[in-house]
Protein backbone atom coordinates (compact mmCIF):
# COMPACT_ATOMS: atom_id res chain seq x y z
CA UNK A 1 0.00 0.00 0.00
CA UNK A 2 2.85 2.21 -0.33
CA UNK A 3 1.47 4.19 -3.09
CA UNK A 4 3.13 7.67 -4.75
CA UNK A 5 0.42 10.54 -4.72
CA UNK A 6 -0.21 13.22 -7.48
CA UNK A 7 -3.73 15.00 -7.92
CA UNK A 8 -4.73 16.86 -11.26
CA UNK A 9 -6.32 20.51 -10.70
CA UNK A 10 -6.57 23.36 -13.16
CA UNK A 11 -4.71 26.60 -13.63
CA UNK A 12 -6.63 29.96 -14.06
CA UNK A 13 -4.88 33.49 -13.85
CA UNK A 14 -4.63 36.30 -11.30
CA UNK A 15 -7.41 38.78 -11.84
CA UNK A 16 -6.37 41.28 -14.84
CA UNK A 17 -3.94 38.63 -16.72
CA UNK A 18 -5.04 37.86 -19.90
CA UNK A 19 -5.99 34.40 -20.64
CA UNK A 20 -3.35 34.47 -23.55
CA UNK A 21 -0.62 34.49 -20.72
CA UNK A 22 -1.58 31.43 -18.85
CA UNK A 23 0.23 28.12 -19.64
CA UNK A 24 1.55 25.48 -18.15
CA UNK A 25 2.99 26.01 -14.64
CA UNK A 26 6.78 25.92 -14.80
CA UNK A 27 9.35 25.30 -11.62
CA UNK A 28 6.67 24.80 -9.36
CA UNK A 29 7.67 25.31 -5.70
CA UNK A 30 6.46 22.61 -3.25
CA UNK A 31 5.20 24.24 0.08
CA UNK A 32 4.22 22.60 3.22
CA UNK A 33 1.22 24.42 4.79
CA UNK A 34 2.82 23.96 8.11
CA UNK A 35 5.28 27.18 8.80
CA UNK A 36 3.38 28.46 5.47
CA UNK A 37 0.14 28.99 7.33
CA UNK A 38 -0.14 33.51 6.63
CA UNK A 39 0.55 32.58 2.95
CA UNK A 40 -1.72 29.43 2.59
CA UNK A 41 -4.47 31.57 3.85
CA UNK A 42 -4.01 34.51 2.27
CA UNK A 43 -3.88 32.26 -1.80
CA UNK A 44 -6.81 30.73 -0.60
CA UNK A 45 -8.84 33.74 0.36
CA UNK A 46 -7.61 35.66 -3.01
CA UNK A 47 -8.37 32.89 -5.32
CA UNK A 48 -11.90 32.02 -3.91
CA UNK A 49 -12.56 35.63 -4.28
CA UNK A 50 -11.32 35.77 -7.34
CA UNK A 51 -13.76 32.55 -8.66
CA UNK A 52 -16.59 34.24 -7.14
CA UNK A 53 -15.91 36.99 -8.99
CA UNK A 54 -16.07 35.09 -12.63
CA UNK A 55 -19.48 34.82 -14.77
CA UNK A 56 -20.87 32.00 -13.44
CA UNK A 57 -24.45 31.05 -13.55
CA UNK A 58 -25.40 30.17 -10.15
CA UNK A 59 -26.54 32.21 -6.80
CA UNK A 60 -23.86 33.21 -4.52
CA UNK A 61 -24.99 30.63 -1.95
CA UNK A 62 -24.55 27.55 -4.29
CA UNK A 63 -20.93 29.19 -5.53
CA UNK A 64 -20.30 29.45 -2.30
CA UNK A 65 -20.22 25.51 -1.54
CA UNK A 66 -18.77 24.94 -5.21
CA UNK A 67 -15.88 26.68 -5.39
CA UNK A 68 -13.89 26.02 -2.58
CA UNK A 69 -13.61 22.52 -4.03
CA UNK A 70 -11.77 24.60 -7.59
CA UNK A 71 -9.40 25.81 -4.83
CA UNK A 72 -8.29 22.70 -3.52
CA UNK A 73 -7.12 21.54 -6.90
CA UNK A 74 -5.61 25.12 -7.55
CA UNK A 75 -3.69 24.87 -4.50
CA UNK A 76 -2.44 21.62 -5.12
CA UNK A 77 -1.09 22.39 -8.22
CA UNK A 78 -0.21 25.63 -8.38
CA UNK A 79 -2.54 27.08 -10.21
CA UNK A 80 -4.71 30.60 -10.10
CA UNK A 81 -3.53 32.88 -7.62
CA UNK A 82 -1.37 29.95 -5.80
CA UNK A 83 1.63 31.89 -7.11
CA UNK A 84 4.72 33.73 -5.74
CA UNK A 85 5.11 37.65 -6.66
CA UNK A 86 7.36 36.37 -10.19
CA UNK A 87 4.03 34.14 -11.05
CA UNK A 88 6.07 31.03 -10.09
CA UNK A 89 3.29 28.09 -8.88
CA UNK A 90 3.55 27.71 -5.51
CA UNK A 91 1.80 24.25 -5.01
CA UNK A 92 0.54 22.66 -1.66
CA UNK A 93 0.51 19.20 -2.02
CA UNK A 94 -1.32 18.63 1.51
CA UNK A 95 -4.31 21.09 0.58
CA UNK A 96 -7.82 19.73 1.07
CA UNK A 97 -11.17 20.56 1.54
CA UNK A 98 -11.36 20.75 5.21
CA UNK A 99 -8.16 22.79 5.14
CA UNK A 100 -9.21 25.27 2.62
CA UNK A 101 -12.46 25.66 4.13
CA UNK A 102 -10.58 26.47 7.37
CA UNK A 103 -9.19 29.30 5.86
CA UNK A 104 -11.71 30.81 4.62
CA UNK A 105 -14.27 30.48 7.66
CA UNK A 106 -12.64 33.45 9.86
CA UNK A 107 -14.15 35.61 7.40
CA UNK A 108 -17.11 33.38 6.65
CA UNK A 109 -18.52 31.31 9.74
CA UNK A 110 -21.27 29.79 7.14
CA UNK A 111 -18.46 28.25 5.61
CA UNK A 112 -17.46 25.69 8.27
CA UNK A 113 -16.98 22.33 6.89
CA UNK A 114 -19.82 20.61 8.16
CA UNK A 115 -22.05 23.41 6.88
CA UNK A 116 -20.94 23.29 3.42
CA UNK A 117 -20.70 19.40 3.24
CA UNK A 118 -24.68 19.70 4.38
CA UNK A 119 -25.62 22.13 1.77
CA UNK A 120 -23.63 20.06 -1.14
CA UNK A 121 -25.43 16.76 0.47
CA UNK A 122 -29.06 18.71 0.08
CA UNK A 123 -28.43 20.09 -3.11
CA UNK A 124 -27.82 16.20 -4.48
CA UNK A 125 -30.23 15.29 -2.83
CA UNK A 126 -32.84 17.67 -3.97
CA UNK A 127 -31.99 16.41 -7.74
CA UNK A 128 -32.82 12.50 -7.40
CA UNK A 129 -36.31 13.51 -4.75
CA UNK A 130 -37.05 15.58 -7.63
CA UNK A 131 -35.96 13.03 -10.79
CA UNK A 132 -37.96 10.26 -8.67
CA UNK A 133 -41.06 11.89 -8.22
CA UNK A 134 -41.45 12.78 -11.68
CA UNK A 135 -40.21 9.98 -13.44
CA UNK A 136 -43.45 8.68 -14.71
CA UNK A 137 -44.68 12.13 -15.61
CA UNK A 138 -44.30 12.90 -19.37
CA UNK A 139 -42.53 16.53 -18.63
CA UNK A 140 -40.61 17.40 -15.34
CA UNK A 141 -39.85 21.17 -14.71
CA UNK A 142 -36.27 21.94 -13.52
CA UNK A 143 -37.29 24.24 -10.58
CA UNK A 144 -37.91 22.54 -7.12
CA UNK A 145 -39.35 24.05 -4.28
CA UNK A 146 -35.98 25.35 -3.56
CA UNK A 147 -35.31 27.18 -7.00
CA UNK A 148 -34.04 25.47 -10.11
CA UNK A 149 -31.86 22.23 -9.77
CA UNK A 150 -28.05 22.35 -8.14
CA UNK A 151 -28.48 25.91 -8.46
CA UNK A 152 -27.86 26.42 -12.12
CA UNK A 153 -29.45 29.84 -13.73
CA UNK A 154 -29.86 28.38 -16.94
CA UNK A 155 -32.10 25.50 -16.05
CA UNK A 156 -34.47 28.41 -14.30
CA UNK A 157 -38.39 28.08 -15.38
CA UNK A 158 -37.70 24.81 -17.94
CA UNK A 159 -39.83 22.11 -18.57
CA UNK A 160 -38.41 19.40 -20.17
CA UNK A 161 -39.32 16.00 -21.89
CA UNK A 162 -38.93 13.37 -19.03
CA UNK A 163 -37.73 10.44 -20.93
CA UNK A 164 -35.42 13.10 -23.25
CA UNK A 165 -34.05 14.20 -19.60
CA UNK A 166 -33.82 11.40 -18.02
CA UNK A 167 -31.68 9.25 -21.05
CA UNK A 168 -29.09 11.94 -20.85
CA UNK A 169 -28.81 11.18 -16.97
CA UNK A 170 -28.31 7.85 -17.39
CA UNK A 171 -25.97 7.75 -20.17
CA UNK A 172 -23.78 10.76 -18.24
CA UNK A 173 -24.29 8.68 -14.54
CA UNK A 174 -22.98 5.61 -15.83
CA UNK A 175 -20.23 6.84 -18.49
CA UNK A 176 -17.66 7.20 -15.57
CA UNK A 177 -18.31 3.58 -14.63
CA UNK A 178 -15.01 1.33 -14.78
CA UNK A 179 -17.25 -2.12 -15.61
CA UNK A 180 -19.05 -0.24 -18.75
CA UNK A 181 -15.82 1.30 -20.01
CA UNK A 182 -14.43 -1.62 -20.09
CA UNK A 183 -17.36 -3.20 -22.23
CA UNK A 184 -17.03 -0.67 -24.59
CA UNK A 185 -13.35 -1.12 -25.06
CA UNK A 186 -14.39 -5.10 -25.73
CA UNK A 187 -17.16 -3.71 -28.66
CA UNK A 188 -15.09 -0.84 -29.74
CA UNK A 189 -11.64 -2.04 -29.75
CA UNK A 190 -9.63 0.96 -32.02
CA UNK A 191 -10.44 4.17 -32.48
CA UNK A 192 -11.87 5.94 -35.36
CA UNK A 193 -8.69 6.02 -36.93
CA UNK A 194 -8.67 2.29 -36.86
CA UNK A 195 -5.92 2.38 -34.19
CA UNK A 196 -6.18 0.39 -30.38
CA UNK A 197 -6.85 3.32 -27.87
CA UNK A 198 -6.35 3.31 -23.56
CA UNK A 199 -9.34 3.88 -21.79
CA UNK A 200 -8.43 4.31 -17.98
CA UNK A 201 -10.90 4.34 -14.80
CA UNK A 202 -11.58 3.62 -11.53
CA UNK A 203 -14.02 3.30 -8.64
CA UNK A 204 -15.19 5.40 -5.77
CA UNK A 205 -15.24 3.71 -2.64
CA UNK A 206 -16.23 4.80 1.20
CA UNK A 207 -13.76 5.01 3.53
CA UNK A 208 -12.97 4.43 6.98
CA UNK A 209 -11.02 7.83 7.45
CA UNK A 210 -8.58 6.60 10.66
CA UNK A 211 -7.46 3.51 8.92
CA UNK A 212 -7.54 5.23 5.46
CA UNK A 213 -4.94 8.12 7.03
CA UNK A 214 -2.97 5.21 9.09
CA UNK A 215 -2.14 3.21 5.99
CA UNK A 216 0.02 6.13 4.18
CA UNK A 217 -1.89 5.74 1.05
CA UNK A 218 -1.86 9.26 -0.30
CA UNK A 219 -3.58 8.94 -3.72
CA UNK A 220 -5.17 5.55 -5.04
CA UNK A 221 -6.27 7.77 -7.88
CA UNK A 222 -2.75 7.70 -8.72
CA UNK A 223 -2.06 4.30 -9.65
CA UNK A 224 -4.02 1.37 -10.58
CA UNK A 225 -5.71 -1.10 -7.80
CA UNK A 226 -6.50 -5.02 -8.84
CA UNK A 227 -9.04 -6.59 -7.05
CA UNK A 228 -6.97 -8.80 -4.96
CA UNK A 229 -5.60 -5.09 -3.03
CA UNK A 230 -9.22 -4.12 -2.78
CA UNK A 231 -10.36 -7.29 -0.62
CA UNK A 232 -7.45 -6.82 1.66
CA UNK A 233 -8.34 -3.31 2.62
CA UNK A 234 -12.07 -4.97 2.97
CA UNK A 235 -10.85 -7.28 4.93
CA UNK A 236 -9.19 -4.61 6.89
CA UNK A 237 -11.34 -2.62 7.57
CA UNK A 238 -10.46 0.40 5.56
CA UNK A 239 -12.54 0.19 2.72
CA UNK A 240 -16.38 -0.73 3.03
CA UNK A 241 -18.69 -2.82 1.18
CA UNK A 242 -19.90 -2.11 -2.28
CA UNK A 243 -23.88 -2.15 -1.12
CA UNK A 244 -26.21 0.23 -0.93
CA UNK A 245 -25.42 1.74 2.89
CA UNK A 246 -25.21 4.99 3.86
CA UNK A 247 -22.58 6.24 6.05
CA UNK A 248 -21.58 9.68 7.14
CA UNK A 249 -18.77 11.96 7.32
CA UNK A 250 -16.28 12.48 9.45
CA UNK A 251 -15.73 8.92 10.56
CA UNK A 252 -16.10 7.63 6.87
CA UNK A 253 -15.40 9.30 3.54
CA UNK A 254 -15.22 9.15 -0.03
CA UNK A 255 -12.29 8.02 -1.91
CA UNK A 256 -11.73 7.62 -5.49
CA UNK A 257 -9.40 4.38 -6.76
CA UNK A 258 -8.17 4.34 -9.60
CA UNK A 259 -8.61 0.30 -11.38
CA UNK A 260 -7.27 1.09 -15.29
CA UNK A 261 -3.96 3.29 -16.25
CA UNK A 262 -4.96 5.62 -19.08
CA UNK A 263 -7.17 8.85 -19.78
CA UNK A 264 -10.88 8.44 -19.27
CA UNK A 265 -13.72 10.84 -20.95
CA UNK A 266 -13.92 14.39 -22.36
CA UNK A 267 -17.32 15.05 -21.06
CA UNK A 268 -17.47 17.85 -23.25
CA UNK A 269 -17.78 15.75 -26.30
CA UNK A 270 -19.93 13.59 -23.74
CA UNK A 271 -22.49 16.23 -23.82
CA UNK A 272 -22.41 16.89 -27.35
CA UNK A 273 -23.16 13.76 -28.49
CA UNK A 274 -25.57 13.38 -26.10
CA UNK A 275 -27.33 16.51 -27.62
CA UNK A 276 -26.94 15.40 -31.02
CA UNK A 277 -28.61 12.18 -30.51
CA UNK A 278 -31.19 12.85 -27.89
CA UNK A 279 -31.58 16.83 -28.02
CA UNK A 280 -31.18 19.55 -25.69
CA UNK A 281 -33.10 18.09 -22.99
CA UNK A 282 -31.27 15.12 -22.60
CA UNK A 283 -28.02 17.30 -22.91
CA UNK A 284 -29.25 19.31 -19.59
CA UNK A 285 -29.66 16.02 -18.10
CA UNK A 286 -26.66 14.81 -18.50
CA UNK A 287 -25.21 18.39 -17.37
CA UNK A 288 -27.12 17.98 -14.14
CA UNK A 289 -25.36 14.50 -13.76
CA UNK A 290 -21.98 15.86 -14.11
CA UNK A 291 -22.81 18.00 -11.63
CA UNK A 292 -24.25 15.53 -8.94
CA UNK A 293 -20.63 13.95 -9.31
CA UNK A 294 -18.93 16.97 -8.85
CA UNK A 295 -21.00 17.95 -5.55
CA UNK A 296 -20.46 14.32 -4.95
CA UNK A 297 -16.69 14.41 -3.71
CA UNK A 298 -17.65 16.42 -0.65
CA UNK A 299 -20.85 15.51 1.25
CA UNK A 300 -22.45 14.71 4.90
CA UNK A 301 -23.56 11.34 4.00
CA UNK A 302 -22.86 9.26 0.94
CA UNK A 303 -23.07 5.67 -0.71
CA UNK A 304 -20.08 3.49 -2.57
CA UNK A 305 -20.34 3.96 -6.49
CA UNK A 306 -21.40 8.15 -5.53
CA UNK A 307 -24.90 9.21 -6.11
CA UNK A 308 -24.58 9.76 -10.18
CA UNK A 309 -24.01 6.28 -10.14
CA UNK A 310 -26.69 5.30 -7.78
CA UNK A 311 -29.40 7.71 -9.59
CA UNK A 312 -28.89 6.29 -12.78
CA UNK A 313 -29.35 2.81 -11.61
CA UNK A 314 -32.33 3.93 -9.54
CA UNK A 315 -33.69 5.46 -13.19
CA UNK A 316 -33.06 2.17 -15.22
CA UNK A 317 -34.38 0.12 -12.15
CA UNK A 318 -38.34 2.21 -12.05
CA UNK A 319 -38.34 2.72 -16.19
CA UNK A 320 -37.50 -1.26 -16.24
CA UNK A 321 -40.17 -1.88 -13.50
CA UNK A 322 -43.21 -0.05 -15.30
CA UNK A 323 -42.52 -0.47 -19.01
CA UNK A 324 -40.47 -3.88 -19.18
CA UNK A 325 -37.08 -2.69 -20.71
CA UNK A 326 -33.87 -0.12 -19.43
CA UNK A 327 -34.60 3.19 -20.65
CA UNK A 328 -30.86 3.27 -22.25
CA UNK A 329 -29.73 0.42 -23.26
CA UNK A 330 -26.19 -0.47 -23.49
CA UNK A 331 -25.36 -0.68 -26.56
CA UNK A 332 -25.87 3.15 -26.64
CA UNK A 333 -24.16 3.74 -23.44
CA UNK A 334 -21.21 1.65 -24.90
CA UNK A 335 -21.00 3.98 -28.15
CA UNK A 336 -21.23 7.17 -26.10
CA UNK A 337 -17.80 6.16 -24.01
CA UNK A 338 -16.35 4.97 -27.24
CA UNK A 339 -17.47 8.38 -29.17
CA UNK A 340 -16.36 10.76 -25.81
CA UNK A 341 -12.86 8.32 -24.67
CA UNK A 342 -10.31 11.34 -24.72
CA UNK A 343 -7.78 8.68 -26.42
CA UNK A 344 -10.25 8.37 -29.71
CA UNK A 345 -9.16 10.07 -32.79
CA UNK A 346 -8.67 13.13 -32.84
CA UNK A 347 -7.57 12.91 -28.93
CA UNK A 348 -8.36 15.55 -26.78
CA UNK A 349 -7.11 16.19 -23.00
CA UNK A 350 -10.34 18.67 -22.52
CA UNK A 351 -12.89 18.13 -20.00
CA UNK A 352 -14.63 21.22 -18.47
CA UNK A 353 -15.62 20.96 -14.85
CA UNK A 354 -19.28 21.92 -13.74
CA UNK A 355 -18.12 25.40 -12.58
CA UNK A 356 -16.37 25.89 -16.24
CA UNK A 357 -19.94 24.52 -17.93
CA UNK A 358 -21.89 26.99 -15.70
CA UNK A 359 -18.96 29.56 -16.50
CA UNK A 360 -19.42 32.11 -19.29
CA UNK A 361 -16.37 32.76 -20.65
CA UNK A 362 -15.06 35.49 -22.24
CA UNK A 363 -15.80 35.65 -25.84
CA UNK A 364 -18.99 34.07 -25.15
CA UNK A 365 -22.82 34.96 -24.66
CA UNK A 366 -23.87 32.00 -22.80
CA UNK A 367 -22.41 29.22 -19.89
CA UNK A 368 -20.30 26.84 -21.53
CA UNK A 369 -22.90 23.63 -21.62
CA UNK A 370 -25.47 25.99 -23.86
CA UNK A 371 -22.10 26.75 -26.11
CA UNK A 372 -21.62 23.64 -26.90
CA UNK A 373 -25.50 23.72 -27.73
CA UNK A 374 -24.45 26.39 -30.58
CA UNK A 375 -22.08 24.33 -32.00
CA UNK A 376 -24.80 21.74 -32.59
CA UNK A 377 -27.26 23.85 -33.69
CA UNK A 378 -24.04 25.19 -35.99
CA UNK A 379 -24.84 28.65 -34.92
CA UNK A 380 -21.50 30.96 -35.13
CA UNK A 381 -18.98 30.21 -31.99
CA UNK A 382 -17.36 32.75 -29.59
CA UNK A 383 -13.66 32.67 -29.74
CA UNK A 384 -13.42 31.37 -26.44
CA UNK A 385 -10.92 29.17 -24.68
CA UNK A 386 -11.63 25.88 -22.56
CA UNK A 387 -11.23 24.63 -19.62
CA UNK A 388 -7.75 24.79 -17.00
CA UNK A 389 -5.35 24.28 -20.55
CA UNK A 390 -7.66 27.26 -21.79
CA UNK A 391 -7.80 25.12 -25.01
CA UNK A 392 -8.92 27.30 -28.07
CA UNK A 393 -12.57 27.37 -29.14
CA UNK A 394 -11.29 26.63 -32.93
CA UNK A 395 -9.06 23.90 -31.39
CA UNK A 396 -11.65 21.64 -29.75
CA UNK A 397 -14.69 22.01 -31.75
CA UNK A 398 -12.49 20.99 -35.36
CA UNK A 399 -11.74 18.01 -32.85
CA UNK A 400 -15.37 17.46 -32.28
CA UNK A 401 -16.58 17.93 -35.80
CA UNK A 402 -14.27 15.41 -36.74
CA UNK A 403 -15.40 12.97 -33.89
CA UNK A 404 -19.40 13.42 -34.84
CA UNK A 405 -18.89 13.27 -38.81
CA UNK A 406 -17.01 9.50 -37.99
CA UNK A 407 -19.62 8.71 -36.10
CA UNK A 408 -22.32 9.49 -38.24
CA UNK A 409 -23.80 12.51 -36.77
CA UNK A 410 -24.90 15.51 -38.78
CA UNK A 411 -23.45 18.32 -37.97
CA UNK A 412 -22.01 21.85 -39.84
CA UNK A 413 -18.20 23.01 -39.62
CA UNK A 414 -18.07 25.16 -36.81
CA UNK A 415 -17.54 28.49 -37.91
CA UNK A 416 -15.76 30.89 -34.65
CA UNK A 417 -16.28 34.60 -34.93
CA UNK A 418 -17.52 37.42 -32.50
CA UNK A 419 -21.27 37.02 -32.40
CA UNK A 420 -23.92 36.37 -35.14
Amino acid sequence: MDRLSGKSGERRGRPGRSDNRERPPRGVRYLTIRGNEDLFRKLCRDDFTYLMSQRIDAPSDVLEVLLPQSVVGRAQNGHGWFTDQYGAPLAFREASFDRVLSQLEDTMPHLRHEMVRAKRTQLVETVRDHVLAHIHQDVMPLDSADGPLLGAGLLSGRVVDTADFLRGMVLAGFMDDIEHRHLARKLHPADFAGDRYDLGGGEIRVVQRGLFNASGIEDPGRVAWDDLDLQEMERLGILMPMDEREWAYPHYDQVYFRRRLGEGVCDDLALIGIGLRHGLDAMLGAFIMDGLDTYDKFLSRFTAKGSDTRLAEAIQAAWRERHGHHLVPDEDLLGLIWFAAKNNHPRTLLSSSHRRFLQTETGAEEPTVLHHWRFIEGKRLGPIKLGFARMPADEFYRAAYQRCRSAGYPVAKPEIGEGD
